[in-house]
């Protein structure tokens, strides 16, 4: 199994909901048109203003994706499915993607 975390911040001019409705129904659809849906590609949202973002409005991000992957091929065939035009004209109009980061993790979970 692999898993990547991808952080995304939104372009200026668009506010956290403008975003989020942009992402969810325009972009989500136009990815899984081009590329077969991984086993978990879950949107998580900042909730700016929450007491609990230590933070703030330091926060270098608007939206955490979460990606898992059978293995690194599966991983690779998505991401190669996703380095066409479409995809990077569709995110510019709503992430900017100088600030975007992505990085694979190693996942422990606790027994409850």
């Amino acid at each position: 199994m692999i898993k990547v975390f991808g952080y995304l911040k939104r372009k200026p001019g668009l506010s956290p909901q403008e975003f989020a409705e942009y992402y969810e129904t325009n972009h989500v659809p136009l990815v899984l048109s081009k590329a077969f849906m991984p086993t978990v590609y879950k949107r998580n949202y900042l909730q700016r203003g929450d007491a609990f973002n230590v933070e703030g409005d330091e926060i270098a991000f608007d939206c955490m994706t979460e990606l898992v992957f059978a293995d690194r091929d599966d991983m690779s065939a998505w991401m190669s499915s996703l380095g066409v035009d479409e995809i990077a004209n569709d995110e510019a109009n709503f992430i900017d993607r100088a600030a975007t980061r992505a990085y694979v993790v190693d996942e422990h979970t606790s027994a409850g």
